[in-house]
């Protein structure tokens, strides 16, 4: 599964950039889950794909920080109740 082209519904571009590259780790990290569920996998090919998923765990750890979760939560305030029925 791919994410569209589409843009990302957010006033901040510095967020919709992260969402996006967020976006492109998370389906790195399916790819490597599906690469460690093929049978037969050698202890080296085992090895690669550990590291690699170590590697992206890493990154989504520090991607997923509180900078990311105040820039979320900023636009999150910047949206109106409109959608909330009287």
């Amino acid at each position: 599964m791919e994410l569209s082209d589409r843009t990302i519904s957010v006033t901040n571009s510095t967020l919709s950039t992260l969402i996006e590259e967020l976006g492109t780790e998370c389906q790195n990290v399916i790819t490597l889950i599906h690469q460690l569920q093929l049978p037969d996998l050698s202890d080296r090919q085992k090895a690669e794909i550990l590291a690699e998923f170590m590697s992206a765990a890493i990154h989504l750890n520090l991607h997923c920080g509180e900078d990311f979760q105040t820039q979320i939560a900023e636009e999150m305030a910047k949206l109106s109740d409109d959608d909330e029925e009287d």
